[in-house]
């Protein structure tokens, strides 16, 4: 009698899907079970890390075993041959209903592939571009790259020195994607993409994930663990990582001079490069909620959640320079050792307020401290191997941040809600750097440095929204917010600088379902801004080891303005019966005035920068970009009962700067086209098989002073194979950077020197290499 349900299994391949299996029901058919209401709770992948407490599988167990003892002490009835009900959840229903249009990726979508490096899990994603230089990483939405994305971490801004590898991966429950600003962040452009990272949960966790990667022929290797229970009222989760990567970065760079009289090249040399870096890291994740109910019968919950990681690093930077026409540069070879300690720690507690009539109050404060201590030594030669440069540098960066947010929702008869909410931050940036060279034969003037920098950022802002459903095919938000930021620039080498900026923000968005049932449409119109980083408002320089044209010192401008930006959005989705799946075409147009763009400064007189790179505000600028998304399944005969899912999105963009003269006045780094694709196979014996494609289109950006910009077209292939012995154990192969092509930056400046017009080229190619990665998940 209690083998009425002996299996429950969830498909990881179909992604939120609930497979029953059952064996004998003579009085309980396979339609009533489908029928059956399950918590949504239940739709968790295979791989899930929970210890299950009774399911909505378990609880149709008891009353279906009464039932099934009565009719069977009646009439007895042979067990009908084994049956397979699948409860699947439509994957873009909540998009669907999100007036918005939020687009969220859970975390089996995350960590299905094996990876460890957020910035690689987010590739796949439609609509986010992922842009790397070494180091660096850059996520972008509609193509609007520097800064005009703004990533989030749980509803806050991700404070500044703190980079995207320091958020580990498996710390996040899901990520959050939205087009445009809304009243709740208006310091975004082109969207923002939100990280939520886990909250504790009812579900008793105990899970481990082991990952041994393969990448230039360096190991990297990481090991994260997991728990959590709940004990009474209260709920607790710790996650733990532990991480030891070593990775090189190498590129080619070819810099060519040509006389613009003559048409003749002068100078061509070319420089190998290669970043490197050896990192250990540990990262610590505890957090806690609490629940209880009141007098009258609404519920309070306080959670806090905290996030600690400690990094400890070795790398550099080295270069070897062969001339191949004209003169030598000064240097043949430069060395530079960096060794730096890396401390970030955030601090969140959140008290929350459910009234019985759905009112809720949320209160907040999350505090961020991030600091990086940097020792670092560089060395030159020049093709006399005589040391020619002797540099040392000891520098030390501060960000400290606090965030109070109140907000207040309340229902207004049965068709308006209304929210309204203020924030307060204070943000801090603190650095010191200490600049030390000796004074060699043949080389520069030593320039000795002992500069300090303090910027402050204070903000103020209020925010109120009208969510209006006028019928059950109608949605609206109507919304306003109001910031003020104060900022003030200070150091030891610049007067202090004082700004005051002030933003009134509508935001206006609206969902409708045609009569027909022909999809969802939705349309949204919000206003926007971004500030500059602040680097580049602190008149600091960045001299490279070679400064060029091409490559020239960087300063900061205290005259900066931020960026203000008119976003209009409008999507489409809808089910297509067709492949099994659901359609979602998207559009947008930015009006961005006050565009911050770099202009080159030429400074003969300064022998260790004589090229300057400053950020101005350079009049407006537009951009456009198309958008669409398929995803469905295919059936086929090989394998009846598991079809191949597949995923598919194209995207075009196109910007243009209205006072930059040139063929393509366009914001730079915008690819004009990509294209993504993804297939999952589910295979016999817990088999799984992943393949997917990314492809972007060739960029070309003219922009002021004589620069223009052009980004080659890309690809590259990722593959992966998983095995899921038993339920909650996945063993995963996986490569990625299969057949990549390089990254290659074009950059052509014209500019006047004492020899007349010249124009300098630089093609730098940064190489990838196949990445292995070998991997086990498993609950114990």
């Amino acid at each position: 009698m209690l083998d009425l349900i002996t299996l429950i299994n969830i498909d990881d391949s179909a992604g939120d899907r609930l497979q029953c299996r059952r064996r004998a029901a003579p009085a309980l058919d396979a339609r009533a079970v489908a029928d059956s209401t399950l918590p949504t709770r239940a739709a968790m992948p295979s791989s899930s890390p929970y210890r299950r407490r009774p399911s909505g599988c378990y609880l149709l167990a008891v009353p279906a075993a009464v039932w099934h003892a009565l009719v069977a002490a009646q009439s007895p009835a042979p067990a009908p041959p084994a049956q397979r009900v699948e409860i699947r959840a439509d994957p873009g229903s909540e998009r669907r209903a999100d007036v918005a249009g939020r687009q969220v990726v859970g975390r089996a979508d995350l960590l299905r592939h094996g990876d460890t490096q957020l910035a690689d899990a987010l590739q796949r994603v439609p609509g986010i571009t992922v842009e790397r230089r070494g180091q660096a990483v850059e996520l972008k939405l509609s193509a609007l790259g520097d800064g005009r994305t703004l990533v989030l971490l749980n509803g806050e801004p991700l404070p500044r020195g703190v980079p995207l590898d320091s958020i580990a991966l498996d710390s996040l429950e899901r990520v959050e994607i939205i087009n445009g600003a809304s009243v709740e962040t208006a310091q975004a452009i082109a969207g923002t993409i939100n990280l939520v990272t886990r909250r504790p949960t009812a579900l008793a966790t105990r899970d481990f994930r082991l990952s041994l990667a393969s990448e230039w022929g360096l190991p990297q290797a990481s090991a994260t663990l997991n728990l959590g229970d709940a004990v009474g009222a209260a709920t607790w989760g710790l996650g733990l990582t532990l991480s030891s990567d070593r990775r090189r970065w190498p590129a080619t760079d070819v810099l060519a001079r040509r006389d613009v009289g003559t048409g003749s090249e002068t100078q061509r040399t070319r420089t190998d490069k290669r970043e490197y870096d050896h990192s250990d890291a540990i990262s610590l994740n505890p957090r806690l909620s609490w629940k209880r109910g009141d007098e009258t019968g609404g519920q309070w919950q306080l959670s806090t959640d905290h996030s600690l990681r400690l990094a400890q690093a070795n790398g550099g930077v080295a270069d070897r320079r062969t001339p191949l026409r004209g003169p030598p540069p000064a240097q043949q070879t430069s060395d530079m050792a960096l060794n730096y300690q890396r401390l970030f720690w955030r601090w969140r507690v959140q008290a929350q307020h459910q009234a019985t009539d759905s009112a809720k109050t949320e209160a907040r404060a999350n505090i961020t401290y991030a600091r990086r201590d940097q020792q670092a030594r560089a060395l030159g030669y020049d093709f006399d191997q005589r040391l020619v440069q002797d540099t040392a540098v000891d520098g030390l960066a501060v960000d400290e941040s606090l965030v109070l947010n109140l907000n207040h929702q309340r229902p207004l008869g049965e068709t308006h809600r209304l929210s309204l909410g203020a924030e307060w931050e204070q943000a801090r940036r603190k650095e010191d750097r200490v600049q030390t060279e000796q004074d060699l034969p043949g080389g520069l003037p030593p320039d000795n440095l002992d500069e300090r920098f303090d910027a402050r950022v204070q903000r103020h802002a209020f925010y109120l929204q009208d969510e209006w459903a006028p019928d059950d095919r109608t949605a609206m938000q109507l919304g306003v917010r109001m910031e003020r930021l104060e900022t003030d620039s200070r150091g030891n080498v610049f007067d202090t600088v004082r700004q005051t900026h002030s933003l009134v923000g509508p935001v206006l968005r609206a969902s409708w379902r045609p009569g027909s049932g022909r999809g969802t449409v939705k349309l949204g119109l919000s206003r926007g801004f971004k500030l500059p980083a602040p680097r580049d408002v602190m008149p600091r320089r960045y001299v490279p080891i070679a400064v060029s044209p091409t490559s020239p010192a960087q300063s900061g401008n205290p005259d900066l303005q931020p960026e203000r930006a008119w976003s209009l959005d409008a999507s489409w989705q809808d089910k297509v019966a067709a492949f099994g799946g659901d359609m979602v075409l998207s559009a947008s147009l930015r009006r961005i005035d006050d565009v911050m763009l770099d202009r080159l400064i030429a400074q003969p007189a300064v022998l260790n920068a004589p090229w300057l790179l400053q950020r101005v505000n350079a009049g407006r600028a537009w951009s456009t970009g198309l958008t669409l998304e398929l995803r469905g399944q295919l059936e086929h005969t090989a394998l009846a009962g598991a079809p191949l899912r597949w995923t598919a999105s194209g995207s075009l963009a196109r910007s243009r700067l209205s006072d930059v003269t040139g063929p393509d006045p366009a914001l730079p780094g915008q690819a004009p086209w990509q294209l993504k694709i993804g297939l999952t196979q589910a295979l016999p014996r817990g088999w799984t098989a992943q393949l997917g494609l990314e492809a972007r289109g060739a960029s070309k950006a003219d922009l002021p002073t004589d620069r223009r910009i052009e980004n080659l077209s890309r690809h590259g292939l990722d593959a992966s194979l998983g095995w899921q012995p038993r339920r909650g154990q996945t063993w995963r192969l996986s490569v990625a950077q299969l057949a990549a092509s390089d990254d290659v930056t074009l950059r052509t400046v014209g500019v006047t020197e004492a020899g007349g017009a010249a124009v300098y080229t630089a093609r730098e190619a940064w190489h990838r290499d196949t990445v292995w990665r070998f991997g086990l998940d498993s609950t114990f």
